[in-house]
This record gives structure tokens, C-alpha cells and sequence, in this order.
């Protein structure tokens, strides 16, 4: 009787180990298939920032509220404490005194160097990224969004030019994303943002034309899409070029 009762344990065990493994693997692939899309999600992401960060001041903050409400989801749990959400968002561009900048943002071109993608959950993923940003600026110091929040550039302590005038010059802003995370969730309408974050940038000014970069001017990497961490190969996609936006 004993004996009988512990074989059924067993079998009842086996089963069950069975069928997280079998569920496991189709999870697993379901996922890889979704690759390409978030993948797509995040150019569009990146395109749609940059563009969004382009135009009069009076525009920018409609420009700005757009752009969130499109890209990212509802959340409000996160482990990170300094990854933005919606709601954050929101907030920031609220408060921002965008209308009364001292200059615009002409123009915009982005590259996006590097992107690796991996499953985060049952629904979700993490994405992170390289990426290069130059805005063209008419002249002031502009107010601007990130994957971490509202920001302002900082032209006046980057000066190459004895000429500067902050009133009235004209300048390029490189903007280096080295370390951008993203969490990402399957939403009824497609993969959205849960929280982004950038972890390690760079920012450099140039106020000569002549001799001023332009993110499609540097060598491009690769813009690698990394499987699962428990994968033993790595799918790559070609790198884009440089995308204006104007």
C-alpha cells in the first residue's frame, strides 16, 4: 500500500517536471519569435524620441506627451528606483518650462550602434542599447527629452569657440548613450515600455561647421540582437545607418 502510494508520487512528479519543461521551451520560443518585433519597438522608440525632441518650444511639450503615451505602458512597480515609468514621464514634462527656452532644436540624426534582447519574466523583456544622438540647436540651451527624464544641455561649459554666444549661436549637440536600459511588456497592443533608464553618457558640443561630427560620420557596429542568456548562439542583424530627422 505504502509502496503503491509512493509510485504515484513519483509518476505524479515526473509529470508535473514534465510539463514545466515542455511549457518552458515554448515560452522560450514563443519569445525568440517575438525578437524581431521588439526590436522594431525600440527603432521605432529611438526615432520617435528624437523626433519628438525637434521643433518650437511651444509644440515640444504636446510633442513630448505624444511620444510617452505612444511607447510606454501603465506601470508602477519597479525594482529600480531610478528607472523612469508613464507616470514619471508625464510628470516631468508637465513641469518643464519648455515654452521658455532660449532656443529650439532644429534638427536631429540618431544611430543606434548596438541592441541586445532577452526575456524578463513571463511577458516581458529587457532591452539594452548604444546609441549616439546629434542635435543640430539654434542657439540657447534647450530643454530636451531622455530615456531618463527631462534634461537641458549644458553648451556653455563645452564652448570650443571664442565667438560663442549663448543668444545667438548656432551649434551641434552629441549626445553618447553608452548604457540605456529598457523593460518592455506584452501589451493587447503590442511590446510597450515599462521603465527606461542610461546608465553612463557622453555629451560634446561643437560650434564650428566645418569642422563639426555627425553620428553619421562615426563607424557603425553592428546592431547585434543577443538571445536568451541561456543560449549558446548570438542572432545578429545588420546596423541601420544614421537616420535624420527633420
Amino acid at each position: 500500500m505504502k509502496l503503491r502510494n509512493i509510485n504515484r508520487g513519483l509518476v505524479l512528479g515526473g509529470v508535473l517536471a514534465l510539463g514545466v519543461v515542455c511549457y518552458t521551451a515554448y515560452d522560450n520560443n514563443q519569445f525568440k519569435t517575438s525578437k524581431p518585433e521588439i526590436e522594431q519597438t525600440m527603432r521605432d522608440y529611438i526615432a520617435d524620441l528624437t523626433s519628438a525632441n525637434v521643433g518650437s518650444s511651444d509644440k515640444l511639450k504636446s510633442q513630448l506627451t505624444d511620444f510617452v503615451d505612444k511607447h510606454y505602458a501603465d506601470y508602477t512597480t519597479s525594482d529600480n528606483e531610478y528607472a523612469s515609468s508613464k507616470s514619471g514621464l508625464l510628470d516631468e514634462i508637465n513641469q518643464a518650462e519648455v515654452a521658455t527656452q532660449g532656443g529650439d532644436i532644429t534638427s536631429a540624426e540618431y544611430d543606434i550602434k548596438e541592441m541586445s534582447i532577452n526575456k524578463s519574466g513571463a511577458d516581458g523583456a529587457k532591452v539594452t542599447m548604444i546609441y549616439n544622438v546629434c542635435y543640430d540647436v539654434s542657439k540657447g540651451d534647450p530643454t530636451f527629452l531622455t530615456t531618463n527624464g527631462i534634461s537641458s544641455m549644458t553648451s556653455g561649459n563645452y564652448t570650443n569657440s571664442d565667438n560663442y554666444e549663448p543668444s545667438t549661436s548656432s551649434y551641434k549637440a552629441i549626445f553618447s548613450y553608452e548604457n540605456a536600459e529598457f523593460y518592455l511588456l506584452r501589451t493587447s497592443d503590442g511590446w510597450k515600455i515599462a521603465t527606461s533608464s542610461d546608465y553612463g553618457y557622453g555629451e560634446d558640443y561643437n560650434f564650428d561647421d566645418n569642422n563639426s561630427d555627425s553620428v553619421a560620420d562615426e563607424s557603425k557596429a553592428e546592431s547585434e540582437i543577443v538571445p536568451d542568456s541561456s543560449a549558446d548562439s548570438a542572432e545578429n542583424t545588420d546596423s541601420e545607418g544614421a537616420d535624420s530627422v527633420e
